[in-house]
């Protein structure tokens, strides 16, 4: 256990190397010993390894609980991984939400097994104080929602969407940017109606500031999905001389 702590502390500071194929290969690395003799020795020194200060350590620690779980399966990983959760100190709750982000990031559509055991955690973090807590849940999202798209999990998003969308204004760049990504992934995989049922609230706000933000929200949807939104608008009734009704919008198959 000794030699697999230095090893692997000595793993971690690879994976932060100048050069990709380092990173890579450190990064495999990992995988490799997971596989070799299993992942829970391993979890357990990367776990502890989330407590330390330097900021570079803790994040390349991050990606290899992520690589772990790709290699061993999820269900290996996560229920320590949320169990650390609960110790009450920043940067492990921290450390623990950058792993689900690119845990969700690296294992795609598996996430559909796993998003409702995580949906607590994500509820929490988004409800939580510190904008780190937010904005990390917020990325973590976006690669949920991007994974599980056409898996039938849109029960859960619509719920998380609930938790995400009142950071809408939230003026740290870091947040906005995660939020906008949060947003965009849900696009994805609820549809751009959805998210314009949200935002139609917004468009037309007395105060000028509200409206930006709207705006610029249903700007990306028009970009992402400008077709697929012509079926949200509002209908207009036919008159004497036009036909405004699109029969074809009602038909469902």
């Amino acid at each position: 256990m000794f030699l697999l702590r230095n090893g692997s502390c000595c793993l971690v500071i690879g994976t932060s190397q100048a050069k990709r194929n380092n990173r890579r290969a450190t990064v495999n690395t990992f995988g490799y010993i997971a596989k070799a003799i299993g992942p829970h020795d391993v979890l357990a020194t990367l776990l502890n390894n989330l407590r330390v200060q330097e900021r570079q350590n803790r994040v390349c620690t991050t990606v290899a609980i992520a690589i772990v779980a790709e290699t061993c399966s999820p269900f290996t990983v996560l229920p320590a991984l949320m169990n650390e959760y609960r110790v009450p100190e920043l940067n492990v709750q921290n450390g623990v939400l950058k792993s689900l982000s690119f845990l969700f990031e690296y294992i795609g559509e598996m996430g559909k097994d796993y998003i409702y055991a995580v949906t607590p955690l994500l509820e929490d973090a988004l409800m939580d104080r510190d904008l780190v807590h937010r904005q990390t849940a917020c990325a973590a999202i976006q690669h949920m929602a991007l994974g599980v798209y056409g898996f039938g999990c849109e029960d859960a998003l619509v719920h998380l969407l609930n938790y995400v969308w009142p950071n809408i204004f939230e003026t740290s760049p870091h947040l906005v940017q995660a939020f906008m990504g949060a947003v965009e992934g849900l696009r994805v995989a609820l549809g751009p109606i959805k998210i314009l049922q949200y935002c139609l609230q917004g468009l037309f706000h007395p105060a000028r500031k509200v409206r930006d933000v709207y705006w610029k929200i249903y700007n990306t949807l028009y970009i992402g999905g400008q077709d697929s939104l012509v079926i949200g608008y509002a209908r207009v009734p036919d008159d004497s001389r036009n036909t405004f009704t699109r029969h074809e919008l009602d038909m469902i198959l």
